[in-house]
C-alpha cells in the first residue's frame, strides 16, 4: 500500500483536497479529528495531561503559547497517534491511503508512516480571505516544500482544485496501459519514458532501470493487447479489472501454478473466454502482468476519455 501524506498550511486547502479524495472511495486518515477522539477514547489521558500540564483540559488551547508545555503535550499525544495511524494502515485493504496533517513534516515521530508528500499550496492573500486567523497562525507553520513529491496550487474555485486533485490521481495513481510496455525477448513489463532517436526509452516496473530499446525491437503497448471471448475481443484494461473482482486484494496464480488453478481464475473472471484462442500459454502471461502491475503501479487504469482529454491540454486545446 502507498501512503501519502497531504499537508499545507491554514487555508491552503488540504482539507477540501482530502474531502475530495474521500469521496472518491480513498481512505483518509484526518489526524485532527482523530486526535480529538484519542483525548476521549484513551483512559487517563485527560487527566495526565491536566496534571502534566497545569491547566484544565477545557483550557488547553492556552499552552499552544508556551512552548515548553506545547512540547511536552506533543511528547504525549503524538506517540499515541503515530500508533492510531499504525492500526488505521494495518486494517486496511487500499492500495493507496492519504494522513492528512498540517505538521507531520515537521516531526520524525511520524517518519516512516508515508511513502510520499502531496504539499497543497495557495496565494497569501487567497489564504487570508479564507480564513481569518491566516495571519496569526501562518506564521507558526513552516513547510519545507523542497520535501514534496507533488504540489496542488489552489488559488482559483473548488472546481478547479478538484481538477488539479483529478489529474494527480491520473499521474500517480492510474496506470496508463498506453505506456505499459512488454518487450519480445525480455522479462517483465516497462514504462514508457521518452521517444529515442532509433528506438524508444523504458524503465523497468520492478527495479526502475532505464533501457534504450532499439527500433528493431518488438515492443508492444498493454494497450493493445485484448484476449478473445465468445462476444469480440476485451481489452487488458477489462481483463484486469474483472479478474481484481474475483481476486480481492489477493495475488493471482502464478504463471508457474498449475494450469487448472490459472483456468479456474480465468473462468470466474472471465467466463465467456474463448478457450478455442486463448491459451493457458497466454492466460499465464496476463496472470504475471497482473502480478506485476499491482505489486508496482495500480489496477486502476486510466480511461480512453481520460487520455484524449490530457493530450488536449498538453496541446492546448
Amino acid at each position: 500500500m502507498t501512503t501519502v501524506l497531504v499537508t499545507g498550511g491554514i487555508a491552503s486547502g488540504k482539507s477540501e483536497v482530502c474531502g475530495y479524495l474521500s469521496s472518491k472511495g480513498y481512505p483518509v486518515y484526518d489526524c485532527d479529528s482523530r486526535t480529538k477522539a484519542l483525548y476521549d477514547s484513551v483512559p487517563g489521558l485527560k487527566a495526565r495531561l491536566e496534571t502534566e500540564l497545569g491547566v484544565p483540559f477545557s483550557e488547553l488551547r492556552v499552552i499552544f503559547s508556551d512552548p515548553a508545555k506545547k512540547s511536552r503535550l506533543e511528547e504525549i499525544v503524538y506517540p499515541l497517534v503515530r500508533d492510531d495511524i499504525s492500526a488505521w494502515k494495518s486494517g486496511l485493504g487500499a492500495r493507496f491511503a492519504f494522513i492528512e496533517s498540517a505538521n507531520a513534516l515537521d516531526y520524525p515521530i511520524f517518519d516512516g508512516l508515508y511513502d510520499a508528500v502531496l504539499l497543497v499550496v495557495s496565494e497569501p492573500g487567497t489564504r487570508a480571505l479564507r480564513n481569518p486567523a491566516y495571519a496569526e497562525r501562518a506564521a507558526l507553520q513552516n513547510i519545507d516544500a523542497s520535501r514534496a513529491d507533488y504540489i496542488i496550487e489552489n488559488n482559483s474555485t473548488i472546481e478547479a482544485l478538484h481538477e488539479e486533485v483529478d489529474k494527480f490521481i491520473n499521474s500517480t495513481m492510474k496506470t496508463d496501459l498506453a505506456k505499459i510496455l512488454t518487450v519480445s525477448g525480455t522479462h517483465g513489463l516497462y514504462e514508457f519514458v521518452a521517444q529515442a532517436r532509433n528506438g524508444a526509452i523504458a524503465e523497468s516496473l520492478s527495479d526502475k532501470k532505464r533501457t534504450v530499446f532499439s527500433g528493431t525491437s518488438r515492443i508492444s503497448s498493454l494497450a493493445d493487447i485484448a484476449i478473445y471471448t465468445s462476444e469480440g475481443e476485451m481489452r487488458l484494461a477489462e481483463v484486469f479489472t474483472a479478474m481484481k473482482a474475483v481476486l480481492g486484494e489477493a495475488e493471482a496464480p502464478s504463471s508457474k501454478a498449475p494450469a487448472a488453478e490459472i483456468e479456474k481464475l480465468f473462468s470466474k473472471a472471465i467466463p465467456n473466454y474463448d478457450s478455442d484462442r486463448f491459451y493457458v500459454s497466454h492466460m499465464k502471461k496476463v496472470v504475471d502482468w497482473y502480478n506485476e502491475l499491482a505489486k508496482y503501479a495500480s489496477l486502476e487504469f486510466v480511461t480512453d476519455e481520460e487520455r484524449e482529454a490530457e493530450a488536449k491540454a498538453a496541446a492546448g486545446e
